[in-house]
């Protein structure tokens, strides 16, 4: 099926309201498609088992616009505790009946950040069982892969932090994956514009 020897589950997080946007980024147009479609494509089968999203604020709205099947999305209601929430909420539901050896964690508007960096990160994950994050000159943090041991620290996490917390308190066993692509995220209409 795929070059990936180990079994990874991919996670887009796209519960947020868009508040600095004024709507919906999920279903902004992008391509052929829309940037939420865009960036789970980027997550072919040959690169994860599966693709989940994790939805909240706009569900309706975004499961309408993006076309997307009951498997492929869970609806967390209490999406205004944060991204932390959203987070565990999601890992409750994947890790419930599936035995994944890794979570890739990533967000719906990172639009630059495509297969050949995914893929260079879960080449990364199969020589280690740990955690990898994403490097940038401002920051740590998604798109992140998490080994099975961090599972069920992922599902207590809450709060408005998302996985950095549980990245920079086992940061001894991190591995980086350098890329500036993932400075540029899609938060306001000027940043839409320019993309």
């Amino acid at each position: 099926m795929s070059f990936h020897s180990k079994k990874i589950v991919a996670l887009i997080l796209a519960a947020g309201e868009s508040k600095r946007m004024g709507k919906p980024k999920q279903v902004l147009p992008y391509g052929n498609s829309t940037l939420l479609i865009q960036s789970k494509e980027h997550l072919t089968p040959n690169i994860v088992e599966q693709t989940f999203i994790v939805l909240g604020a706009y569900a309706d709205e975004i499961i309408r616009k993006c076309n997307l099947k009951p498997h492929e999305y869970f609806v967390f209601d209490s999406w205004m505790d944060g991204m932390g929430s959203s987070l565990s909420y999601a890992c409750s539901n994947i890790f419930k009946e599936n035995d994944y050896d890794g979570l890739l964690v990533t967000v719906g508007d990172l639009p630059w950040v495509d297969k050949s960096d995914y893929s260079e990160m879960i080449k990364l994950f199969n020589s280690t069982s740990d955690i990898i994050a994403t490097k940038t000159s401002k920051s740590i943090g998604v798109p992140a892969i998490f080994g099975s041991d961090y599972f069920e620290e992922l599902k207590e996490l809450s709060g408005k932090k998302g996985a950095k917390p549980l990245i920079l308190e086992h940061s001894h066993k991190v591995k980086f994956y350098f890329n500036e692509k993932a400075l540029k995220d899609i938060d306001t209409p000027k940043d839409f514009k320019l993309l």
